[in-house]
């Protein structure tokens, strides 16, 4: 197994004027309540495990943490004996608090959903994933949710990837918060998940701010609903480090799991520079990695070399692109990278 020393990059996480404002539903852009058939539990903290996971299928809930359906989760969960969950809402990356506010503002839905998860499971062992470097922030993290342990993640980004990776090694569920909010939403209430929430800022935006906003919508009507100072020059969805850019906001659609909705004036790849060869991405990747000598050997499209570079190990996190002076995407050549050395990996060596 390779195994190479994590670095990464400690970021500024510019998160508020958004993350202490109260989460809001636009009235331009309603949710829609779709009610589940039958009648409501009267006693949702009596349901048998198999009970929550049909309620969870039915209700369509999907974990924006990785895109899978919860259902399956908690039913693999089930069947491997998993000794705990732990609720994912360390938002790393800059500007996004979508897990963050909700697990802050809807602290007993949270934990009623964490039970039941729990329950499904066959398990009691819980805590909650805040990311520590949040310097600054105008709300106060609390040391525990509901009597549920928040444990405070150190490290540079990308922290979530590697809190992830860890906790899974240990046989330990990482469910995202706002998935959970989503199945009390639909034991409690009995309502589907229809939307999602999404944090929607950057300094073309008049109300940064999380919003819950309905699946489906696109990018540029959630942008309207939510104002604009400024025409962007650069609309992200996603994170500002692993979001994409949107060439025509009105065509992409929002998902459960675009967690963040970024509006800039600066288009900071079109300053077009050549490679500098400063070996800053080299340093700041968190896989040990060289971004430099892998864009050099995909420029000049000499690809049978890629194998030597151990690309497949890209975890996508970005943050050579974030440090590059050049402004290079190497993100993208990374990705690239990576997939052409794993399809050679499946032919057996064959290009």
């Amino acid at each position: 197994m390779r195994n190479y020393p994590r670095k990464g990059i400690l970021l500024e996480q510019n998160k508020e004027p958004g993350l202490s404002k109260e989460i809001r539903i636009l009235p331009a852009l309603p949710v829609e309540r779709s009610e589940l058939p039958g009648p409501v539990s009267s006693t949702p903290d009596l349901l048998a495990p198999y009970e929550i996971v049909s309620i969870a299928k039915e209700a369509n809930i999907v974990d924006e943490i990785d895109g899978r359906r919860l259902w399956k989760k908690l039913a693999q969960a089930a069947r491997e004996s998993v000794s705990g969950i732990v609720v994912d809402a360390l938002d790393d990356e800059p500007y996004i608090s979508s897990q963050l506010a909700p697990t802050l503002q809807f602290p007993e839905q949270l934990h009623q959903g964490l039970r039941l998860a729990l329950r499904a499971i066959g398990a009691s062992k819980s805590s909650i994933e805040i990311y520590r470097n949040l310097f600054d922030l105008d709300t106060r993290i609390p040391s525990s949710i509901m009597g549920v342990k928040v444990d405070r993640i150190s490290g540079s980004y990308p922290a979530e990837s590697y809190a992830r990776r860890r906790l899974q090694r240990n046989s330990t569920l990482v469910v995202g918060a706002c998935a959970l909010l989503f199945l009390q939403r639909a034991v409690y209430e009995g309502l589907r998940q229809t939307s999602a929430f999404v944090t929607v800022t950057g300094d073309c935006v008049a109300n940064p701010g999380n919003y819950e906003v309905p699946l489906g919508v696109s990018a540029g009507a959630l942008l309207e609903a939510v104002g604009l100072i400024t025409d962007p020059k650069r609309v992200v969805a996603g994170g500002s480090m692993t979001g994409f850019s949107l060439t025509d906001p009105s065509t992409v659609y929002l998902s459960q799991t675009t967690r963040g909705l970024l509006a800039f004036a600066e288009e900071f790849q079109d300053m077009g520079y050549a490679c500098l060869g400063c070996g800053r991405c080299t340093e700041a990747c968190p896989q040990g990695l060289s971004p430099y000598f892998i864009y050099k050997v995909m420029q000049s499209h000499r690809k049978h070399h890629i194998e030597l570079a151990d690309a497949d190990l890209c975890i996508g996190c970005g943050s050579c692109s974030y440090v590059c002076p050049a402004k290079l995407d190497l993100a993208q050549v990374m990705a690239q990278a990576a997939a052409y050395t794993r399809r050679r990996q499946t032919a057996g060596g064959q290009p």
